[in-house]
């Protein structure tokens, strides 16, 4: 068998054939497997977030407090009130959220503790990803 390729090293048998028919597709899965890309949304270094110190920041138009806890746990809480969506504020104080619109007053938790609201305060659910805290955009 004469031609401009060499023959192969060894002869290629059905079992080989089918093999690297087999393998293909994880080959070329693995190939193209990448990291997925981070959610979309507010990206905070952990070092901007002091152990036990209230952080206030936007996420898009929302206000947002961040609360790092001394065992790494970061809690995220919107800074809306619930009852019409007047900007709360944290009272050391009163250890309590403060309303300035109808006086409604929430706990340390969110939990609503007095006034107007009926509902606590929305919990946000942050991503830790290795030095950065991801707050995601909800959709829809």
């Amino acid at each position: 068998m004469s031609g401009p390729f060499p023959p192969p090293a060894q002869p290629i048998t059905r079992r080989t054939a089918l093999g690297l028919a087999a393998a293909a597709p994880l080959a070329a899965a693995l190939a193209c497997r990448r990291e997925p890309p981070p959610p979309a949304g507010t990206v905070v270094p952990l070092a901007a977030l002091p152990v036990g110190e209230r952080v206030r920041l936007l996420h898009g138009e929302q206000p947002v407090e961040l609360l790092r806890e001394a065992d790494g746990r970061v809690t995220a809480r919107s800074l809306w009130c619930t009852h019409v969506g007047c900007e709360v504020a944290w009272s050391e104080e009163q250890s309590a959220y403060l309303c300035p619109c109808h006086d409604g007053r929430f706990g340390a938790d969110g939990a609503v503790l007095g006034g107007p609201p009926t509902r606590p305060l929305r919990t946000l659910a942050p991503i830790l990803r290795d030095d950065h805290l991801i707050l995601p955009f909800e959709s829809g």
